[in-house]
């Protein structure tokens, strides 16, 4: 099965998108120490990879970020986020409120952002959202433009295999989280 979603990715046409051509939102969030943040209800995300980036749960008066949204931190780290949240000032947000894209787009858009930034940022060379807007991702194309068919089929499709594998929504034993932990 994986070897025909490479197979897929190889065959499709490609092409290159600003990220402020596909996101009519693109966000920083704002500063809220650990020492401030109330315990509450909204997810609040900051930079990191553990927990998808979800550091706490607040109830602070923060701006409040809409689901189908991307997040993509100081190193690069992107994420998909399917609720509404809060976000830090280390935290970028994307997201089009014209364009209804759908759960699997939006999840290939976090993909190619992802595979874009790749290794361009750490602690000497922060990402803030101001700076992407130019930042170009790799989309599948049609004569139409974008293929919005072809990513949602991609991701459905990908999402089907992980489910019949076991590894959808997949937990780390304690000795894989340790490794990893270890790692960064």
């Amino acid at each position: 099965m994986a070897s025909l979603l490479n197979v897929k990715l190889k065959n499709v046409k490609w092409g290159e998108y600003r990220f402020k051509e596909i996101f009519n939102n693109i966000y920083q969030g704002r500063r809220l120490k650990k020492d401030d943040q109330i315990a509450g209800s909204i997810p609040f995300v900051m930079a990191g990879v553990k927990n998808n980036g979800v550091v706490n749960y607040i109830s602070n008066p923060v701006a409040i970020f809409p689901s189908n949204s991307i997040t993509v931190d100081i190193f690069g780290n992107t994420f998909y986020r399917n609720y509404s949240f809060g976000a830090g000032d280390d935290t970028g947000v994307y997201w089009n409120d014209e364009n209804s894209y759908s759960q699997e787009t939006m999840k290939f858009f976090a993909i190619s952002m992802s595979k874009s930034l790749n290794g361009k940022f750490d602690f000497g060379k922060k990402l803030r959202s101001s700076q992407s807007l130019n930042f170009k991702m790799m989309l599948p194309v049609n004569s139409e433009g974008v293929d919005f068919d072809f990513m949602d089929a991609f991701i459905a499709e990908l999402e089907a295999y992980l489910t019949s594998a076991g590894l959808k929504d997949y937990n780390l034993t304690i000795e894989e989280q340790q490794a990893l932990d270890n790692y960064s």
